[in-house]
């Protein structure tokens, strides 16, 4: 089974136990990079992760609590043992659970909050609809995880990893980016060319292209047109 199948069928089993309540929650992270890219060269090259993260719209710490009662009631469980706060299991699939209010966790993406308003629907199958990060706001938050996370280390970062595949394999991304709102198209381009500046990032570049010459020049190309036609 190819990554992408995995994620698919990981996010269909968090889909169908969270039942009624998947309406309420956008999947985001790595586990949906599979489900932007549409080239299949790409699509050999998405990471593997192996957990699914999704972010509610949760603003009080009482609708916090109300909503983990629910997601235990629905057989998601939490371990002690576990470092990370957010994180559930069902069975043994890890499931983060982020709100997109900072002040209820301590710790959110800025992105979060206008992702969720703004989902990109996707069949999963005939039968399983979700709702998912859409393309530019994955680029955003990614990068706002790579400056919060990545510790400047940018050839060991996964969220730089996953943003270079989804430029690499989805050709529409550039217009995408473009015909974004404001604040988010600004933003993109603003780090995109920071990350550009830096001289390890062409060799993430180079890694997701598979030193495949032309492939890196059609990345470069793509981000390039979101920095100076933004």
């Amino acid at each position: 089974m190819s990554v992408s199948a995995q994620q698919i069928e990981m996010i269909r089993q968090v889909s169908d136990a969270l039942g009624d309540l998947k309406n309420e929650v956008v999947f985001v992270g790595g586990c949906v990079t599979g489900l932007l890219v549409k080239d299949d060269f790409s699509l050999e090259k998405v990471r593997f992760t192996d957990d699914v993260d999704l972010i509610v719209d949760v603003i009080t710490h009482t609708d916090w609590q109300h909503l983990q009662k629910q997601l235990r009631e629905k057989g998601f469980k939490e371990d002690m043992t576990d470092n990370l706060i957010c994180r559930m299991y069902l069975a043994n699939l890890k499931v983060d659970v982020m709100p997109v209010e900072e002040k209820i966790l301590g710790f959110s993406n800025q992105w979060y909050k206008s992702a969720i308003k703004n989902p990109l629907m996707y069949n999963l199958d005939k039968k399983f609809t979700v709702k998912i990060i859409s393309p530019v706001y994955f680029i955003a938050a990614k990068i706002d995880a790579y400056i919060g996370r990545g510790q400047g280390d940018i050839l060991g970062s996964h969220d730089l990893e996953d943003m270079v595949t989804l430029f690499d394999g989805r050709a529409e991304i550039v217009e995408e980016v473009l015909s974004s709102a404001a604040d988010v198209r600004a933003y993109i381009s603003s780090q995109l060319k920071q990350l550009m500046d830096k001289n390890n990032f062409e060799y993430v570049i180079q890694s997701v292209a598979g030193n495949n010459q032309q492939r890196e020049q059609v990345i470069f190309e793509r981000i390039n047109r979101c920095i100076h036609h933004s």
